[in-house]
């Protein structure tokens, strides 16, 4: 019986934090080998058990480690094409500078990933035409919509929903120029829909009122396109449509006075509610400063000169409000929602998702921070995130990969769903580790 070479990984643990901490080439390497280095070998092994899956193998319920059942690979989610298209890509950028893969190992990792990109970014357009431009939540394996128990399901066209915008990020992996540049068009129709609110919650219920998450959405969308779109017409309109939604965001859900952060507002009358999703809000500030680093760098700066230096002001400060409310002391990790002015939680899960994304906004917040005081507070966000993360989430006996859920109250994992059942292809930890890493290079 092979032995589980992570029984007795421990991790490390950050007692102070500076920027040369985050920069150093130990503290990069013991995050490729907790978290990047083990994934993909994770996905690795779980293709040559499975190798007639044609897309990304992430069927398993990450809380128990368990596989799922054979039924299940008849459901599979559009959204996880996209993403699962955008991380695997990211992740084939970085293979050659991985020291701790093998050759072998790196051309089999290399072949998984670039025929699993062009699976998934293929069915994507394939779903995107059968639909009349809609990417719905769910398909069967013959591409057509279901519902949540498999069930034939009616796909309005006159919404949105994660599926098309995670989608609209995946076809820019795809190495066909006719997929490719589906992604442009599929953008147009995105953006228009979320500006009319026609979004449609898919894996989950709707909010109390219209919520950022679409608009913060289209941040990462933008920057995404400014990385990997091949027509710098097509880049610079993207990153002025996520431009315009930044604006709206902090304009409507925001409150610069006193640094306050609602998840959600009354499309009638603008009021905004007290419900706070701190892992949401702190997402906005690192794909916000992502997209406004793009922008920055662009042909139309100059048209937006108001808002990066908006953003660069008011980003790192919502994330230091938003942290404050939402992080556990007790049991070290973040609510999944609170209440914006006392911090009670409103969810006390705690997912994955929200610490490294927290810990990428805190490294960009750093980055354009306007004082010290404002950089040692995202630094020290950075630390407790990192400690937190890395002191509970990582399941020794699967590869490291994140549990899902801990209960707020008593620290414990709890199988938790928080959108959808099965695991998520490396995007939000992995991907938001690795664009922390290149955004602490500015440090």
């Amino acid at each position: 019986m092979t032995r589980n070479p992570y029984t007795d990984w421990q991790p490390l643990l950050l007692e102070t934090i500076a920027e040369k901490i985050i920069r150093s080439s130990d503290y990069r390497r013991f995050l490729f080998d907790a978290a990047i280095v083990p994934g993909c070998r994770l996905l690795l092994a779980r293709h040559r058990q499975r190798p007639d899956w044609p897309y990304v193998e992430t069927k398993f319920n990450p809380n128990t480690g368990l596989n799922l059942p054979p039924e299940k690979y008849n459901l599979v989610y559009t959204w996880f094409l996209g993403r699962g298209s955008e991380a695997l890509d990211d992740h084939l950028r970085r293979l050659d500078s991985v020291e701790a893969f093998g050759h072998a190992e790196r051309a089999a990792m290399r072949e998984l990933f670039t025929s699993r990109i062009a699976n998934m970014t293929r069915d994507l357009a394939a779903i995107a035409d059968r639909h009349h431009d809609r990417i719905p939540f769910r398909v069967n394996r013959d591409l057509n919509a279901v519902d949540a128990n498999g069930k034939p399901a009616a796909v309005d066209a006159t919404f949105l929903g994660a599926g098309d915008i995670f989608g609209v990020k995946g076809l820019l992996s795809s190495t066909d120029p006719a997929i490719h540049g589906r992604a442009l068009p599929l953008l147009r129709r995105a953006a228009d829909l979320a500006r009319r609110d026609r979004f449609e919650y898919e894996q989950s219920a709707p909010p109390p009122g219209r919520d950022q998450g679409t608009r913060m959405l289209m941040q990462g969308v933008g920057a995404c396109f400014a990385h990997k779109s091949r027509d710098l017409a097509a880049s610079n309109e993207a990153l002025g449509i996520a431009a315009a939604f930044l604006t709206e965001v902090l304009d409507k859900h925001y409150d610069s006075a006193t640094t306050v952060f609602s998840e959600c507002i009354d499309p009638a009358t603008g009021a905004r509610s007290s419900l706070l999703d701190p892992g949401h809000a702190n997402e906005l500030v690192g794909l916000g400063l992502g997209m406004i680093e793009c922008l920055e760098k662009s042909p139309i700066a100059n048209g937006h000169c108001s808002l990066i230096a908006r953003a660069k002001r008011e980003l790192p400060r919502l994330l230091i409000k938003s942290t404050a409310l939402g992080f556990n002391p007790r049991q070290p990790g973040i609510f999944k929602s609170v209440n914006n002015q006392t911090g009670k939680p409103i969810n006390a899960d705690m997912p994955w998702w929200n610490l490294p994304e927290t810990m990428r906004a805190a490294v960009r917040a750093s980055v354009v921070a306007e004082n010290g005081l404002i950089r040692s507070q995202c630094l020290e966000i950075f630390r407790m995130c990192h400690n937190a993360y890395f002191s509970q989430y990582p399941n020794r006996a699967n590869m490291l990969f994140p549990f899902q859920t801990l209960n707020g109250e008593t620290g414990r994992v709890v199988d938790v769903v928080p959108a959808v059942p099965e695991g998520d292809p490396l995007y939000h930890a992995n991907g938001a580790f690795m664009d922390m890493l290149d955004a602490a290079e500015r440090l």
